[in-house]
């Protein structure tokens, strides 16, 4: 496990999801965590994250840029006319 420093945190499944597919397409190895808990159907969180990400020391610059580049986007959807 990392140290508490190099954790990436996520905000929502939907940022997970989306970095998920990022780093598969760049074959960079990562593992998700998610801190729902699976009995109260994800309504519980532990803490004020939805999880985090977790990648060897080498990538972990690429996947916080990757991170950056989300949420940097900006929001779709309802409202947004063009």
């Amino acid at each position: 496990m990392a140290a508490d420093k190099d954790i990436i945190l996520l905000s929502n499944e939907t940022e997970a999801n989306l970095l998920e597919a990022l780093l598969k397409e760049e074959g960079i190895p990562h593992v998700f965590k998610r801190y729902t808990d699976p009995a109260y159907d994800g309504l519980l969180t532990y803490k004020d994250s939805w999880g985090h990400v977790d990648a060897p020391q080498e990538f972990r610059e690429q996947v916080r840029k990757l991170l950056e580049g989300i949420r940097r986007q900006p929001p779709q959807g309802k409202g947004r006319r063009g």
